[in-house]
């Protein structure tokens, strides 16, 4: 008998994971979408090292008002980006978990990990590591976006 109440124990503290998990992705996808769907990039932090001393390779940025993000409930969705007077549009398609956000832009799958989220505020990262000019790099783009 106490082996039968262990396992009743598992299995509800499993579901509950899982059904609660399925309800904060259900909730960020909605929130996505909902209102329009519009969200403001308010501001993007670039922080960028590389072993190599050179300044070029390591530094730190900060983009104010950097574009807007449109997402639609069918999972597409479209970028505005404006940095010093330069503008550039397109559209992806979306995904979600409650962890990641997964944009395929130009056939090419980002997958932001998502460091805060509430109903119209969102903070999302992604690191990019490659090489230039024989010198690895790592640089990480996170991305505070506001609910217009």
């Amino acid at each position: 008998m106490k082996r039968i109440n262990f396992l009743l124990i598992v299995l509800l503290i499993a579901g509950t994971a899982i059904f609660t998990s399925c309800k904060k992705e259900t909730r960020i996808e909605r929130s996505l979408w909902n209102k329009g769907g519009e969200w403001n990039v308010e501001k993007l932090y670039n922080k960028q090292t590389s072993s190599n001393p050179d300044p070029s390779y390591n530094f730190e940025e900060t983009l104010y008002d950097y574009g807007t993000y449109s997402f639609d409930k069918d999972g597409s969705g479209g970028y505005t980006i404006t940095v010093d007077g330069d503008f550039e549009e397109g559209t992806f398609t979306y995904s979600n978990t409650e962890d990641e956000l997964t944009l395929i832009i130009l056939n090419k799958s980002l997958v932001y990990d998502i460091l805060e989220w509430e109903k119209d505020e969102m903070t999302i990262s992604i690191t990019d590591n490659f090489t230039s000019n024989g010198n690895p790099v790592s640089a990480t783009f996170t991305y505070y976006l506001k609910k217009k």
